[in-house]
């Protein structure tokens, strides 16, 4: 019962955040000078191309039943890393912020890019504010070890192996 809430609330999140958001913000683009990034609009195709990959990976890993959950509301008990887990704590936010700016170079509009720029900020303080304490509060030692060595948001390109 617990996967199919947290599978129902994890695609209403991406919902609102990728669907529903930007689409509110450009409800107000009509109040904003147009922008012209020319050729460069089409990194956000290259964002794009690292976030959707990112997302769906690591939703399997945390959604897919099993003992690697690595989510601070239904860890299975164990404090358990796979995947991207092991370079990057935030892999899946990670994963919706680089699909938000693409979405915001792409479609080169002040809204656009003030609301990615607004969500990316929620994310962080949400991250920093209840998933980091709440993991921590859990698991303690085991994750102040894993936090001292695995970055929030930069991965650091070496594995990591445990305490």
């Amino acid at each position: 019962m617990f996967v199919f809430r947290a599978v129902l609330w994890g695609t209403l999140f991406l919902l609102a955040a990728l669907i529903v958001g930007p689409w509110l913000a450009m409800q107000f683009d009509a109040s904003f000078p147009a922008l012209s990034f020319g050729g460069a609009r089409y990194a956000g195709i290259l964002l794009a191309a690292i976030g959707i990959p990112l997302i769906i990976y690591c939703g399997a890993i945390i959604f897919m039943p099993g003992k690697t959950r690595p989510a601070p509301y239904d860890a299975g008990g164990a404090f358990t890393i796979a995947g991207p887990y092991r370079y990057i704590r935030n892999p899946f936010m990670l994963g919706v912020i680089l699909i938000l700016w693409a979405e915001a170079i792409f479609m080169s509009r002040i809204a656009m890019i003030a609301y990615a720029f607004i969500l990316t900020w929620v994310i962080h303080f949400w991250v920093i504010f209840f998933e980091e304490p709440a993991l921590a509060a859990a698991f303690g030692k085991e994750y102040a070890g894993y936090k001292a060595k695995v970055p929030r948001w930069f991965p650091k390109f070496k594995r990591y192996r445990g305490s």
